[in-house]
């Protein structure tokens, strides 16, 4: 019902090995759940509709016929959608990711290289999701909005770590707002030689291949991205919607902590007021450039990496303004989410993928 080709062919070879197999093409939206009944009162061991709209019908229409399997197929993309309560929790969580790993380079000492970045991580990690928890617990407890209270949490998380900078942890005898210099042992080492390319660019792609594997390998992720494409679907089977939520807000605020501290060790050094250059913002035109895949993510991150590096250098050189950065991933932004929408309607109405 609505199916793509590779759904077509899967059922052609089902009817050649001798099941019975019936197919019906562009089923209209309003039909759907007499076309499931029919099926079913048929006596089909199996209905399966082809994306998500099929989702709220099948709930409904399953419970009639407790002999008949019913399923749905395609639709899934990434698990964003269920974080996306963090969506712009990221810059709060950097912050604070940031602020953690700098406390841990200066006042942690005598540990050699490797185990005191490894240390720093973990700790601007254990920071970024706490952070970004208070923003899920409100969510899943209280039903407060996400996007009012995230960006309420980046102005607390930005004036709070600057007071902190200012006042109680300011370098001591320093002549200007910023904290002491994070120790040798917590720097991230350069990787390529007359460049500023340190091994937070390996680390960064490390994440990546763990997240991978996380949503796309394991029961979890599973979990994940059905909770976040249909909660109700989710929590029509059994899963516990508030508790994945939670887990989503947890991982991704904790790796936007861990961005934050690889920024102080890798090229900061030391924090000063104002230190973000609001990179856990541009975070969210990278989930909808990468289409919330982690090969489309890093792909997306580079390409605002070199906007942003080059932004710099133009406006040095030529005297291009700098926030000409901002309308360029603006209007990315606006052309990637229009073409989208485009396609949906296009599908709608052509019953076709695009």
């Amino acid at each position: 019902m609505g199916w793509n080709q590779s759904g077509y062919e899967a059922l052609m070879q089902l009817k050649d090995e001798g099941f019975e197999v019936s197919y019906q093409e562009n089923v209209d939206q309003s039909q759907v759940k007499d076309v499931l009944r029919n099926y079913a009162a048929d006596g089909y061991n199996l209905v399966i509709g082809h994306d998500l709209f099929f989702t709220d019908p099948v709930i409904e229409v399953a419970p009639e016929f407790p002999d008949t399997m019913f399923g749905i197929s395609g639709g899934a993309k990434s698990a964003s959608n269920v974080a996306s309560v963090t969506g712009t929790n990221w810059e709060s969580a950097y912050l604070t990711g940031a602020f953690a790993g700098a406390l841990a380079g200066i006042y942690i000492t005598g540990l050699p290289p490797q185990l005191h970045v490894i240390v720093v991580l973990l700790v601007s990690f254990l920071a970024g999701a706490l952070w970004a928890l208070i923003a899920g617990v409100l969510k899943v407890s209280l039903g407060v909005s996400e996007i009012i209270n995230t960006i309420m949490l980046v102005y607390v998380a930005n004036l709070l770590v600057d007071h902190f900078i200012d006042g109680p942890l300011a370098e001591p005898g320093g002549v200007i707002s910023q904290t002491a210099a994070i120790a040798d042992s917590a720097r991230l080492p350069i990787i390529v030689n007359g460049t500023r390319l340190h091994f937070g660019f390996i680390i960064a792609l490390l994440i990546t291949v763990l997240v991978y594997f996380i949503i796309w390998r394991t029961s979890l992720g599973y979990q994940l991205r059905m909770a976040g494409l249909n909660p109700e679907a989710a929590r029509f089977a059994g899963m516990n919607n508030k508790a994945l939520v939670l887990i989503s807000v947890l991982i991704s605020g904790g790796i936007a902590g861990i961005g934050g501290s690889i920024e102080t060790m890798g090229s900061l050094y030391r924090l000063t007021p104002g230190f973000s250059g609001g990179y856990g913002f541009d975070a969210i035109g990278a989930v909808v450039l990468g289409k919330s895949t982690p090969l489309g993510l890093t792909i997306a991150s580079l390409l605002f990496s070199v906007i942003r590096v080059g932004a710099g250098a133009m406006q040095r050189n030529l005297g291009v303004p700098f926030p000409l950065v901002n309308v360029i991933q603006g209007l990315i932004i606006i052309f990637i989410v229009g073409g989208s929408y485009l396609s949906r309607k296009l599908e709608i109405l052509t019953g076709r993928r695009y």
